[in-house]
């Protein structure tokens, strides 16, 4: 049901029409608490079993699951500042690190840069959604102004509006923690995806110095060639194409439109003649080798005369996709720190540095059914992740329209 009324959202379930209350976040709660930190220079403060949050250990998008990274004695909590937190609380960061918050469901102890709400007098899941909604309208209307923190009374005395009615209240909760469940099982096949690739990178690719990787694709057998990069690769430079789009180096998503990186980089288009042609299937080497420093070309278009262009010497006996899981695995990045040289995004790769390394390859039948088979776990993977895009999406709308 659509309302435009202020003390109403525009979102509603059905059977409730009574107009929002607004409210001060100190009546969410009976009880408020503070944090501390014990002195980090006494071990036996630290090897307890007391959960101790800091604000790094939250996420800003998890707003139910935290997982401590320390755990101290009651020893520490009764010589510092810290103090013991009731099951079933809110604990707001509300120095470094505003606008994020947790449900704490296990006693526990923070860091002084919390404000923790106990003794809740609204339905949980409801009081951390409209926190949560109330702090990213304050960082919004605040947005390009460095905030550092909020006191514990001027965040008590915030308003928020809220449902008179504990049910409307339970229904808006539940609601949002089924879909924040739901998006974090969506998460977790995403993860889960990612994670297997990465498995079948180190199964199916033979290790430094041989010839046979561990997992196979059924039907082929015998070593694989050694080559090196040298005999595989070469480098071209292709000018005066100043027409076509120009492109940058990402190494996750290999080279893209630069109007399509969402950066407004400028250039000179007197000087697009001098940037090099790149086709489908072609590498760019770049200069962030920390990251990997090859990227794949999905889409023709030119690049930075600065960066290298490699092409195949034989391109019957190579499969393009076949080389693409090669080069950006992470195997791979990490033996580039052998042939870089310079810090940071200065690093750069020397091709003729790069083609002395040695690639074990099987025949070109085997490289299309290697491809084929990752291609699928990609696209898999994207589905995957625009799922739980949609479902991210969905949720930012619902918030929007569901409070006021």
């Amino acid at each position: 049901m659509r309302n435009l009324e202020k003390s109403v959202p525009v979102i509603r379930f059905k059977g409730f029409s009574e107009a929002w209350e607004q409210r001060k976040v100190s009546d969410y709660a009976i009880n408020t608490y503070g944090g501390g930190t014990p002195k980090t220079n006494v071990p036996e403060y630290w090897s307890g079993e007391i959960p101790w949050i800091q604000s790094s250990d939250l996420l800003i998008s998890n707003l139910f699951n935290v997982i401590p990274k320390k755990y101290i004695t009651e020893l520490a909590v009764k010589s510092s500042a810290t103090k013991f937190i009731p099951a079933n609380s809110i604990a707001i960061v509300s120095r470094v690190g505003v606008g994020k918050l947790v449900f704490m469901p296990f006693e526990y102890t923070t860091s002084q840069d919390f404000l923790s709400l106990s003794n809740l007098q609204v339905d949980s899941n409801f009081g951390v959604y409209s926190i949560y909604m109330m702090l990213q309208k304050e960082l919004k209307n605040i947005q390009g102004t460095s905030i550092k923190g909020i006191t514990k009374t001027d965040l008590l005395e915030k308003h928020i509006n809220k449902p008179s009615s504990r049910e409307e209240q339970k229904k808006i909760g539940d609601f949002f923690k089924q879909l924040d469940d739901t998006i974090a099982l969506h998460q977790r096949k995403l993860d889960a995806l990612k994670l297997m690739k990465k498995g079948f990178l180190q199964q199916m690719f033979p290790k430094s110095e041989e010839n046979v990787p561990k997992l196979r694709v059924s039907n082929f057998a015998g070593e694989w060639e050694q080559r090196k990069a040298g005999n595989i690769f070469m480098t071209i430079s292709d000018k005066n194409h100043a027409h076509l789009p120009v492109l940058s180096a990402s190494q996750e998503l290999g080279m893209i439109r630069r109007d399509n990186i969402g950066i407004n980089i400028k250039y000179n288009e007197k000087s697009l003649k001098n940037y090099k042609l790149v086709k489908p299937g072609q590498f760019v080497i770049h200069l962030r080798s920390f990251q990997g420093g090859f990227a794949w070309s999905y889409i023709t278009g030119i690049t930075s005369p600065a960066y290298t262009i490699l092409d195949y010497k034989e391109p019957q006996k190579n499969v393009s996709k076949f080389w693409k899981e090669v080069l950006t695995s992470p195997i791979f990045i990490k033996r580039l720190e052998t042939i870089t040289y310079g810090i940071r995004d200065g690093r750069s790769i020397s091709f003729a540095d790069f083609s002395t390394l040695k690639f074990s390859a099987p025949s070109v039948d085997e490289q299309r059914k290697i491809s084929a088979f990752f291609q699928q776990l990609d696209n898999n993977t994207t589905i995957q992740q625009n799922k739980l895009e949609k479902l991210i999406s969905l949720k930012e709308a619902y918030l929007q329209n569901m409070f006021i």
